[in-house]
């Protein structure tokens, strides 16, 4: 480890951090323009579920490959490559007039943003001391989520103001900048860490056989199916279904709703960090694990089944949600675990696929459960659902937590490290 590092580090660990909040800002837009998506391109709450998921259709694809395409090539290239392809996508979005040209963008978008954390890992590991490289990957943690809270209520201010298309127009703008800036100010290590030191090698042969490892370990997959359960809440839900769903409950507008849910985030960019150093300090996830199910399970049962909650009550929620859930981020170290050493890149990337697996299922399988118990009722060319339609599709979520609650008693108290 080098003794000195360049004054640089933090506009460069700034640049990598600023595309992982770019990411968390196209996984959540769509929750803020589900009746402009099924206006514009006439679709009904499933296809909705189905275009946002194509995001992470893409995402998904990549996330075995672009462990060792980073560990290959360094992060510099492949985040400037994946900034300019998520801002393409973002700019093929905003002009779609016809769904596949929309969901061409979406999937776009995710192969993209599937290298922002991966990215900031990366640099935070090359860049900084190994005693602050857990502060700053809970940090970029942080800044991901205010990317997600920029997806809501502010970005419905923006469309209010210039439309959605504008907006998003914008946003494709900033990204295409921000991939010029990771080209010309990034570098992989600092000056003093000679290529000797990092040498790259094809790992090909080394990746399929601790893939095998990991696939083989029963742990690995009960944490895994606990994590995307638990993280429902956070993409399913808050990420594209809970805006709507609030704004027909409670009568208001999107743009109150958006800022309600986006709660949510902002509770998880303060939830993650502390979970994790409470974590450390007791060295028993399983427990957290266990109490962060049960206390989400109440959470959203009383947001979801009491009826007339103080608007007020509502951003608690959201935000206690968000806090709860934060605690789906030691899912990343208890594969680590509770699989040997070698293989915790592969564990982290299978883990993170899985939980994008769900993802991509959930999301239109909520719209389903929406359009099956449709009344018929439409807005012009927007379909409109009750609230016990709403209640029927959003008990996915208790049961999503009461799943990932039952998972979690099985881990392993103690995981051999």
């Amino acid at each position: 480890m080098p003794k000195h590092f360049h004054p640089l580090r933090w506009i460069i660990w700034g640049l990598a951090a600023t595309f992982y909040l770019y990411e968390y800002f196209l996984r959540v837009f769509p929750s803020v323009l589900v009746p402009e998506m099924m206006s514009v391109f006439s679709i009904n709450a499933a296809g909705v579920g189905a275009l946002s998921a194509f995001y992470f259709y893409g995402y998904a694809a990549m996330q075995i490959p672009v462990g060792s395409m980073t560990d290959k090539y360094g992060a510099r290239k492949l985040l400037a490559i994946a900034a300019f392809a998520a801002g393409l996508g973002t700019l093929l979005f905003a002009i779609a007039q016809n769904y596949w040209t929309a969901a061409a963008g979406r999937f776009l978008m995710g192969i993209g943003s599937s290298f922002g954390f991966v990215g900031v890992v990366y640099i935070s590991s090359h860049w900084f001391k190994a005693k602050k490289r857990g502060i700053m990957i809970g940090l970029s943690s942080t800044i991901g989520m205010i990317g997600a809270i920029l997806g809501q209520g502010p970005l419905e201010i923006g469309m209010n103001a210039f439309g959605w298309r504008a907006s998003l127009l914008t946003m494709a703008v900033f990204a295409l900048v921000l991939a010029a800036l990771i080209y010309f100010v990034v570098r992989n290590d600092p000056p003093e860490v000679h290529k000797h030191d990092e040498a790259r090698k094809n790992i090909t042969e080394g990746l399929l056989s601790s893939l095998g490892i990991v696939v083989k370990n029963p742990q690995t997959w009960l944490n895994a199916l606990m994590a995307l359960f638990l993280f429902m809440s956070m993409a399913t839900f808050a990420g594209l279904w809970a805006i709507p769903y609030i704004t027909a409950k409670y009568a208001i507008s999107a743009e109150l709703a958006g800022f309600a849910v986006s709660m949510t985030f902002l509770g998880w960019a303060i939830g993650a960090p502390m979970i994790g150093i409470y974590s450390d300090k007791i060295q028993k996830k399983k427990i957290i694990f266990i109490l962060a199910n049960l206390i989400g399970l109440l959470l959203i049962s009383g947001l979801i089944y009491v009826s007339s909650l103080p608007i007020s009550t509502l951003f608690i929620l959201f935000f206690l949600i968000g806090f709860t859930s934060s605690a789906e981020m030691l899912s990343f170290s208890y594969c680590i675990d509770v699989n040997p050493k070698h293989t915790k890149g592969t564990a982290i990337a299978f883990t993170n696929l899985v939980v994008v697996i769900g993802t991509v299922i959930s999301q239109p399988f909520i719209g389903y459960l929406l359009d099956l118990n449709w009344t018929g009722q439409m807005s012009g060319n927007v379909r409109v659902f009750s609230d016990q339609t709403y209640t029927i599709a959003m008990s996915a979520f208790p049961i999503s937590f009461l799943i990932s609650l039952f998972l979690a008693l099985f881990l392993k108290k103690d995981p051999v490290q």
